[in-house]
């Protein structure tokens, strides 16, 4: 559940959304208003870093050592370090520059310091490339996708290159059912080894055939090296071309009253349903873990659902029947997944819950949390809807001005001057400002409903999880919004050119003939603004 309850009274409603994956189109636009539309595959020219060593002279015995290490004759080769830092530094330079499977860390043993050599874990490589520039460091991309949500393309992503998950940053989720373009960041990665992922898509759309053949589930270009890594926010806005189908026949009628109620009312600024991922419940796990609750926040996550894969389903199954991570964890085929993380982590301590949590990346842990904290808030404006329709209340926050900082109260003397979208409702926090009127309850029963209250979101744990709170716009009115009617005959019929249509460099353009009406709406909303939401009070909630 998203905590949605309350619709907009003025909706006109009409039609379906997400017939098929062009149906959907989301293009992100940066913080310097440029979007992320792909368009090339160039490969960029880095500068490489100074990488010369002024080597030590390696005695023979340690030459040796060395060599049995990298034949593996040995797991390793402790030899005596320097008193010096500067002499240690050399000599671990040395080694690395010997051979690039070593690895060395200087240790102690009975109170003597020494350089331990061993062979690097294979397991996952990871780039440890030292010939990286301070200015190429991050290797920025377009990641055009479908049929995949942000968080499991960069999953597969980590898996298919060998890296850890960590090493992939992006601005902002991005839906899975649709074709979505977005920047994301990559350390010290070399485009080439992303090329070499997009060969089999290009392989099986060679012919010219019309219809594209969806292989795979992203493809990746518009490289760019950059000092920095993208940051979760780094985004403006999002671009969206999306088809409504199955309008009745008065739909011109019903644009021209969608294209008034947007402009002159705008729409209820609910957070959307990718907001709370694919499962039901990543809103549960957020309130477990801010109750501090790991066991039951784990038990929660390793519990199949309808989105899960039969491999999954298998192995969720089977932890839940038998309480073995090990066994359940050699079901699954992706290792790298939520589930293969937390289930490798109990396979070390079965009893280790917040263990296993920590396994996670840090902001899918800060996700569920702030899951919760958008449930709240959805709540608590359905029951405000429902109570009071669309006034503006004494006791309302507004922003005091353009930063959106800091917020004030609404007094009875400016009820007059001030709109619904000028109102406010601040997230569950530990650094908030509540409404002076009735929402203040509201806020309250909702988290009473769920045993919490605001002080769960204080503390360590609130500082943990990133839920100071802040404050979301309770309305808001698309300044662009356009639209066309369009005629088709059948039901899978494309009706719009996508990003992948361009780079396959196909054409197209829409028939228009035909007895089914649909509607194909342009609109740009801001960061955090959920179009599916927009779309929900003109398509009869039928997203």
């Amino acid at each position: 559940s998203s905590g949605i309850n309350a619709e907009w009274p003025l909706r006109p409603g009409c039609g379906q959304i997400k017939n098929r994956i062009e149906d959907f189109l989301v293009t992100e636009v940066d913080i310097d208003g440029k979007d992320s539309s792909l368009v090339a595959f160039d490969i960029p020219v880095r500068q490489e870093r100074n990488t010369a060593v002024e080597k030590v002279d390696l005695p023979e015995d340690v030459v040796t050592g060395l060599n049995e290490v990298i034949s593996k004759a040995s797991d390793s080769y402790l030899l005596p370090a320097p008193a010096l830092k500067e002499e240690r530094t050399r000599l671990h330079k040395t080694i690395a520059s010997f051979n690039e499977t070593l690895s060395t860390e200087t240790v102690k043993e009975n109170d003597n310091s020494f350089i331990k050599v061993s062979r690097k874990n294979r397991k996952f490589l990871g780039n440890r490339d030292r010939s990286f520039d301070e200015n190429s460091k991050f290797l920025h991309f377009t990641l055009l996708k479908w049929n995949i949500a942000t968080g499991q393309a960069v999953l597969k992503l980590s898996e298919l290159l060998r890296i850890h998950v960590q090493n992939i940053s992006y601005a902002g989720l991005k839906d899975k059912r649709g074709i979505t373009s977005q920047r994301v960041s990559c350390r010290m990665m070399e485009p080439k080894r992303l090329l070499g992922l997009n060969k089999t898509f290009f392989a099986v759309n060679k012919t010219a055939s019309d219809e594209v053949v969806f292989e795979k589930n992203f493809i990746m270009g518009d490289f760019k090296f950059a000092k920095s890594p993208i940051m979760l926010g780094d985004i403006s806005a999002n671009k969206f071309c999306i088809v409504i189908r199955d309008c009745d026949s008065s739909s011109q009628d019903n644009l021209d009253k969608l294209k008034d109620m947007l402009l002159q009312n705008g729409f209820i600024n609910y957070f959307g349903l990718q907001r709370f991922g694919n499962s039901k419940n990543t809103h549960i796990i957020g309130r477990l873990l801010l109750k501090k609750d790991y066991k039951l926040a784990i038990e929660t996550i390793l519990t199949a659902n309808d989105n899960h894969k039969s491999d999954v389903v298998k192995c969720l199954n089977h932890y839940k029947e038998t309480g073995t991570a090990t066994e359940s964890f050699e079901m699954l085929k992706y290792k790298r997944s939520i589930e293969g993380l937390i289930l490798s982590s109990l396979c070390k301590d079965s009893k280790n819950f917040k263990g296993a949590l920590k396994s996670l990346h840090h902001k899918q842990q800060t996700l569920y949390a702030h899951a919760y904290q958008s449930y709240v808030w959805n709540k608590t404006v359905s029951k405000r809807i429902q109570t009071h329709g669309l006034k503006v209340l004494v006791g309302d926050l507004v922003f005091k001005d353009n930063t959106h900082k800091s917020v004030r109260h609404v007094t009875a003397e400016e009820l007059a001057d001030i709109t619904l979208s000028d109102v406010v409702l601040p997230l569950p926090g530990y650094d908030i400002e509540l409404p002076d009127n009735a929402c203040k309850t509201y806020i309250s029963q909702v988290l009473a409903e769920d045993a919490m209250s605001l002080e769960d979101f204080s503390g360590p744990v609130g500082k943990e999880f990133g839920v100071a709170g802040a404050y979301r716009v309770l309305i808001y009115k698309p300044s662009q919004f356009s639209a066309e009617v369009l005629k088709y005959s059948d039901e899978n019929e494309k009706l719009v050119r996508t990003n992948v249509d361009a780079i396959l460099d196909r054409s197209f353009e829409a028939g228009n003939v035909g007895d089914k009406v649909a509607i194909v709406s342009k609109f740009t909303l801001p960061k955090s603004c959920y179009a599916t939401m927009l779309l929900r009070e003109i398509s009869k909630g039928n997203i």
